[in-house]
């Protein structure tokens, strides 16, 4: 796919998708973005406003039946009806669509047992977490474990808390019902690795840092892993990563790349 020739569209007009809106009006990503879909319209109109691009405000039909490329950045409640619109106007579609979800959980909810022809081929961000080309490897000759502890400002989980608490122990399947805005990466990680019920997680609400730290250490028939990431959050979504947005750019730019790496 040639991405500079390729019609770009967004659901979801939030602090992700106005930073991959930027890029694109930046001449950062080489696409035309021409369609915005949010339940609030105000906010998608507000989103081609402030970037000066000539998009339209669109159902997500119509988005669906019209872009090359699509990307998801909403909530993971948003990436079930997203994949099954994809999939039912795909029939006859060339060249094939792609679709970024970047609320990655919400991949839990599609029916992967349905594989119609042309279906839209759907790529997975690394998001706010680095090593998932490292599981993917590692995959290959067995993993035995996964864990990932994620450490974050109590203001991220919409908490008040005055020390150190742990607030979740259990499977990646468990947390992301549970914290659905905040840990897109556990899903993202047990896609990866050894699955959902398998990837055991634990989350830490911490008063005495300013960024959310992520520490994944895996084990298996190749080795160890072991890797650690401090990412700030946004200023005006104190539950989103920056890291997370800068993933879904890098995904768009790799799609109409002829080196692509991990």
């Amino acid at each position: 796919m040639n991405a500079k020739a390729g019609k770009l569209g967004i659901l979801g007009a939030g602090a992700i998708g106005g930073t991959i809106a930027k890029a694109v009006a930046e001449g950062r990503l080489d696409y035309c973005l021409a369609h915005v879909h949010d339940h609030d319209t105000d906010k998608a109109r507000s989103l081609l406003e402030a970037t000066g691009l000539a998009g339209q405000v669109s159902g997500l039909a119509d988005m669906c039946a019209d872009c090359d490329v699509i990307v998801e950045c909403a909530h993971p409640d948003a990436v079930a009806g997203l994949v099954e619109t994809a999939r039912r106007l795909a029939t006859g579609r060339s060249p094939q669509q792609h679709i970024v979800v970047l609320s990655v959980g919400g991949l839990l909810d599609v029916d992967f047992s349905k594989r119609p022809a042309g279906e839209p081929a759907l790529h997975v961000p690394s998001g706010a977490l680095g090593g998932l080309d490292a599981i993917l490897a590692m995959r290959q000759a067995g993993l035995d474990s996964v864990q990932l502890t994620s450490r974050k400002p109590p203001a991220g989980l919409g908490m008040e808390v005055s020390e150190e608490t742990v607030v979740f122990e259990g499977t990646a399947a468990e947390v992301i019902r549970l914290f659905p805005k905040n840990t897109n990466v556990a899903v993202a990680l047990s896609l990866a690795g050894i699955g959902a019920e398998r990837t055991r997680i634990r989350l830490i609400a911490d008063p005495a840092i300013d960024r959310n730290i992520h520490h994944l250490v895996a084990r298996g028939a190749a080795g160890e892993v072991e890797f650690t990431s401090r990412n700030l959050p946004f200023p005006e979504n104190p539950k989103t990563s920056y890291l997370a947005a800068l993933s879904g750019i890098a995904v768009l730019g790799n799609l109409g790349s002829s080196l692509r790496i991990g």
